[in-house]
């Protein structure tokens, strides 16, 4: 049991609010922006960051899935292997997360977010 008290909610709510745009607009992983924001301003343990990100990434992707499926932009049969490839990636990445400490985690993420950071970069100016 790990004892934590939440801090920054505006920051926190702010750095959601911006991650959730870049979803439905991009069709990204608002996650790793989700995670930074919990961990970097909430001040919340990084395994609880994770764990809510899941969380709220299926809201996010819900909420969006309905507004491109209700226009016709969802191919089922694209998206059905897509959806259980990812449902089975979350199983297999919590079972992993569980054994793992939170230094260790966090020397994981870091280069992730850097990933993607220099992807999005490298798409929205060169691509």
């Amino acid at each position: 049991m790990v004892k934590y008290k939440v801090a920054g909610i505006y920051p926190g709510w702010a750095t959601m609010y911006i991650a959730g745009i870049l979803s439905g607009l991009l069709g990204i992983g608002g996650g790793v922006f989700k995670v930074l924001g919990m961990d970097m301003f909430m001040k919340l343990p990084i395994k609880v960051s994770t764990a809510t990100s899941n969380f709220m990434i299926g809201v996010t992707a819900a909420a969006s899935a309905g507004v491109y499926f209700s226009k016709g932009d969802i191919n089922p049969l694209t998206a059905g292997p897509v959806a259980l490839g990812v449902l089975l990636g979350a199983l297999v990445g919590t079972k992993i997360m569980v054994r793992l400490n939170n230094q260790t985690l966090r020397r994981l993420f870091i280069p992730v977010l850097l990933y993607v950071a220099l992807q999005m970069l490298w798409k929205g100016w060169w691509m």
